[in-house]
């Protein structure tokens, strides 16, 4: 097990990463130091839970002095390089690590399967972990997809086989983390509001691989390799995925992925088949009248919507979009094409409006919405029998919302609310 270097650790960020990390430093003997620079009331109650723990933490400020006194960081993956805390701790020239990093030192796993990439991650992640249990081993889903990697390590065993999913944020602050078998599904333009540039998200993408052994297994796309990381070395041996016949390239990387694990093929045939999805990624939670509605919050990504409009009708769906953007408007012009096949209106909201309203012009109408609840007026108002009403962001959660999940939820609450009181009036 790897030790940090000295017992004194700032933990920046206090909803659930930053919070159940803290908690875990503490039980394993570091002085810990938390702090969250918002100030709502899901951090306070965190903040006010550790202090019943004996832990120093604080909300609604950084105390620098404090916090640069550590001897090594602790950063959740919300906190962006441009803040002010982040710019210090760079500056200070101390240790910064993220809470993957931090679990792998302490997980008791023999078998770590880590997934990650700018789409497909949460799905073939939760896939992996069904195959895997289905044939009769523990498995352990967690990480980026919602519930810590830290907070799990009571479940795990040498046995339980845990699976991972990982963004380029988790994974920029991992040094000594190696999983058993690493998954690289592909590269798109993705957080670049966060990383510098292309080669600087690829480079996150590929800490993933970079301590592996001769005994784990890289799985990736040869094409991603040609286009994005020719020269990158590993000891670890590679699998190509997309060399590899299939349906599709999510069933090929399942396939690369179950034989490294001894599941058989057949297995992974029979969970995709009996495979029913999971929330917020392209959920069907409504219809009525003819019209499906469809929650895909998870989208944050151009390249999330455009997988997602390849699966409706010409000309059938009614698109909620739009958010905190992560690209710029190249990427949204990318999908003129899409947009003006498949879109019958957009409805935009959040701060990425003005940036999609100029990258789309003229392919499709769109109007502009001040809040989620007008979205979905202004998106039930033009549906038409056969139409799917698809909220499918392109784009973070982080200007309105808490997360993902919470404009998830609150788009199912405020359609279901609107639905019925159609019927009410009918």
């Amino acid at each position: 097990m790897k030790m940090a270097p000295g017992t004194k650790v700032a933990v920046l960020g206090l909803r659930d990463t930053g919070f159940l990390s803290a908690l875990c430093l503490h039980e394993k003997g570091y002085r810990v130091f938390a702090s969250d620079l918002a100030d709502t009331e899901d951090v306070r109650e965190n903040v006010s839970k550790l202090a019943g723990r004996g832990i120093r933490a604080e909300c609604g400020k950084h105390s620098f002095d404090a916090i640069l006194a550590s001897d090594w960081f602790l950063i959740s993956p919300g906190i962006p390089p441009g803040s002010g805390i982040y710019q210090a701790i760079l500056a200070a020239k101390k240790p910064v690590y993220s809470e993957i990093e931090i679990a792998s030192w302490f997980s008791p796993a023999r078998t770590v399967v880590a997934i990650t990439g700018s789409c497909g991650k949460t799905t073939t992640a939760t896939l992996i972990a069904q195959i895997v249990e289905a044939g009769g081993r523990k498995a352990v889903l967690c990480g980026n997809i919602g519930n810590p990697w830290i907070g799990e390590l009571s479940k795990i065993t040498p046995d339980t086989i845990v699976v991972l999913e990982v963004s380029s944020f988790q994974l920029a602050h991992c040094v000594s983390f190696a999983p058993s078998v690493g998954l690289l599904l592909n590269i798109f333009p993705n957080h670049m509001d966060w990383h510098a540039d292309m080669k600087e998200y690829a480079g996150a993408k590929l800490n993933l691989f970079r301590a592996m052994k001769s005994t784990d297994v890289m799985i990736c796309r040869k094409k991603d390799e040609t286009d994005f990381f020719p020269d990158f070395r590993t000891a670890a041996r590679r699998v190509y995925f997309d060399e590899r016949p299939a349906s599709n390239p999510n069933e090929a990387a399942l396939l690369c992925a179950a034989e490294v694990l001894g599941c058989p093929e057949e297995l992974v045939r029979k969970t995709i088949l009996n495979f029913r999805g999971i929330e917020h990624r392209l959920e069907k939670f409504a219809e009525q009248d003819g019209i499906a509605f469809v929650n895909d919050s998870k989208a944050t990504t151009t390249a999330s919507l455009a997988w997602a409009l390849e699966k409706f009708g010409d000309g059938t769906v009614v698109l909620v979009c739009g958010g905190k953007y992560k690209t710029d408007v190249e990427d949204f012009r990318g999908l003129r094409i899409l947009i003006a096949r498949k879109v019958r209106r957009a409805v935009l909201v959040g701060a990425a409006r003005p940036i999609i309203q100029e990258a789309w012009q003229g392919t499709t109408e769109m109007v502009e919405a001040g809040s989620l609840d007008e979205a979905c007026r202004l998106s039930i108002e033009k549906a038409q029998k056969g139409d799917t009403v698809l909220l499918s962001p392109a784009c973070a959660s982080f200007d309105m919302f808490k997360n993902y999940q919470e404009r998830g939820r609150l788009f199912k609450e405020m359609i279901q609310k609107r639905l019925q009181s159609i019927v009410l009036r009918k």
